[in-house]
């Protein structure tokens, strides 16, 4: 259930209980803060930090523009969707006047409860998908710079092993040739794993629920079954499924074939599209 706080803000208190008790009675989840005097506004959004702003145009002390501008100057509000609420500046220059102000949407007076609600709702809708999206892309740069670090130690450790097999190639040659076959398998099972590691967390984003509602029906799974059947529900080709796992392709023939055994797939039915359905 949605839980988002908003800042209402008005110098009418007959308005400010009007807004509070259409939300009271029809969207009970939100959870509202009010403000008469739009000069305190801005200390209130700074502590609560409200999901949405619906202030008035026309106060006393300073105007909804002038309000806004204190709103969108400040590190810690300028992010928060303002809605812009008037019964007297209602002309389409009017609204432009709010829009470049840096308002997202208009609300007239006298307030009509289904208007306020579906615009709140609107502006609510947009605001929490760009929160995820911020989030996403946090999220991507901590993984950016955790491969940054992983990237690193293992070069650097490439690094003192080719020192190390410098040294012993006039002594020990057959030796530092062993010592060469385990760096190229080491690379090559690193250049795996992390392609695989990059593509999971990618296809977890779009289809999070994959794995879970797979495994549910068919606990005995293998980590590798689980990786073949991402790869086959994305429509990917046995050779490009082969290239990834580094695998010849009749090897991911036959791990398909003994997939579908595993799934109790009748004859006739496609595995791609069985997969879909998960």
């Amino acid at each position: 259930m949605e839980s988002n706080k908003l800042l209402i803000i008005d110098d009418k208190v007959e308005n400010l209980k009007l807004m509070v008790s259409i939300f009271s009675e029809q969207m009970p989840q939100y959870r509202c803060y009010q403000c008469s005097n739009p000069i305190n506004a801005l200390q209130i959004a700074k502590e609560v930090v409200p999901d949405l702003i619906i202030t008035d145009w026309d106060m006393p002390q300073f105007s909804g523009i002038e309000l806004i501008d204190q709103f969108k100057a400040d590190s810690l509000t300028q992010e928060i969707p303002i809605i812009m609420a008037t019964g007297v500046m209602l002309t389409a220059d009017h609204l432009k006047i709010a829009l470049d102000a840096g308002a997202i949407d208009y609300i007239r007076k006298p307030i009509d409860a289904i208007e306020l609600i579906a615009r709140t709702r609107a502006a609510l809708l947009i605001t929490n998908y760009y929160k995820q999206i911020v989030k996403q892309k946090d999220q991507e740069l901590t993984e950016s710079s955790l491969y940054m670090v992983k990237s690193s130690e293992f070069i650097n450790n490439f690094e003192q092993k080719i020192e190390s097999i410098s040294d012993a190639i006039d002594k020990d040659p057959q030796g530092a040739k062993k010592q060469l076959v385990l760096m190229k398998n080491d690379l090559r099972q690193r250049s795996k794993d992390e392609s695989w590691q990059r593509f999971n967390l990618s296809f977890s984003k779009v289809h999070k629920d994959f794995e879970r509602n797979l495994t549910a029906k068919y606990p005995n799974l293998t980590p590798t079954e689980l990786k073949l059947s991402a790869f086959v529900r994305l429509g990917m080709l046995n050779k490009e499924i082969a290239s990834i796992l580094n695998l010849s392709v009749d090897s991911i023939k036959v791990s398909r074939s003994r997939l579908r055994k595993k799934l109790n797939i009748e004859s006739g039915i496609n595995l791609e599209v069985y997969l879909l359905g998960f």
